[in-house]
């Protein structure tokens, strides 16, 4: 009985250790902010989408501020990663590529918890050799994001010869943006002290959007001296010419920044009942202190929906 057992033992042994363990060593994938930002390909936008954007129009469609990364590996979800990252793969094909599909990200409204993937581009796939124990970069095969054919702009202000904002009040506040180049860009430029107004509050040309759309966002790239407030007016039976606000933006430090905002929601729960479309208009406001010159240069403001299917 002894030798039995001393025999089932040898074989149980001889069983494991002839067993080949998993590699568990992960290769990695190293994203950096430059990765998923000003990599936008708008060479066929306007074929694509049946527009006729100027140079200066389509790079507006090129600035984004992403700040996560959408990644999926061999068709499994490895999560949203805040860039920079460097995402752990374990699960890798021996000696073959891995298929790698990247989606650029962003906090809602600048500051929420909530992030979501770009819906406006089509996901990039990638083929990549990942290797245990090495990390991939894309410095050598850098990303290139196109936007997707349904995708659409209804609305788009570069600032290039005029500015579609006036003053809400032009008889006694009739401060509004004023076209000009400022750091090597054209922007529109409102200048608060005590000559000009230590105050402003204006508002786009009437916009056409779809009144019940999933997607629907409202972008800003800006760099402002002071706290910057942004609403929509929206109008309906029971309330005529009403004013919504989206929320802010802080002031940059001199830095160029690029926000979102939903305004799907807001759009939604406010057009008419019924209606396939609804009419808005855009209101921006802010403040200045007495003494000193505060600055505000917005380089280009779109608003970009996709269609409900």
């Amino acid at each position: 009985m002894r030798k039995t057992l001393h025999a089932l033992f040898a074989i149980l042994i001889l069983f494991l250790v002839s067993c080949k363990q998993p590699n568990l060593t992960p290769a990695y994938i190293q994203i950096n902010f430059e990765d998923i930002n000003n990599c936008v390909d708008v060479n066929t936008f306007n074929a694509t989408h049946g527009v006729n954007f100027d140079t200066e129009q389509l790079s507006a469609f090129q600035q984004h501020n992403f700040t996560h990364v959408n990644v999926y590996v061999n068709g499994k979800n490895l999560g949203c990663w805040q860039v920079p990252c460097k995402v752990p793969v374990l699960e890798i094909p021996d000696e073959d590529s891995s298929s790698v599909y990247i989606l650029p990200a962003f906090r809602k409204t600048g500051m929420t918890n909530t992030v979501q993937g770009y819906p406006f581009f089509n996901v990039l796939q990638k083929k990549v050799l990942l290797r245990r124990g090495e990390t991939f970069s894309f410095a050598n095969d850098p990303l290139t994001f196109v936007y997707s054919s349904y995708s659409t702009c209804p609305y788009l202000e570069t600032f290039s010869n005029s500015s579609s904002f006036s003053p809400k009040d032009s008889v006694n506040n009739p401060i509004t943006f004023q076209p000009m180049r400022y750091d090597g860009r054209t922007v529109g430029c409102i200048t608060l002290n005590n000559s000009n107004g230590l105050s402003f509050d204006v508002a786009s040309i009437p916009i056409t959007l779809p009144a019940r759309n999933y997607y629907q966002y409202l972008e800003i790239t800006y760099n402002i001296e002071a706290n910057m407030d942004v609403s929509l007016q929206l109008s309906t039976a029971q309330h005529p010419y009403t004013i919504y606000p989206i929320g802010g933006m802080y002031a940059t430090n001199g830095e160029w920044k690029t926000i979102y905002f939903d305004i799907a929601s807001t759009i939604n729960e406010r057009h008419y009942t019924g209606a396939s479309n609804t009419n808005l208009t855009l209101v921006l406001s802010g403040s200045g202190d007495a003494g000193k010159n505060t600055n505000y240069y917005i380089d280009n403001i779109k608003i970009v929906y996709e269609p409900s299917i």
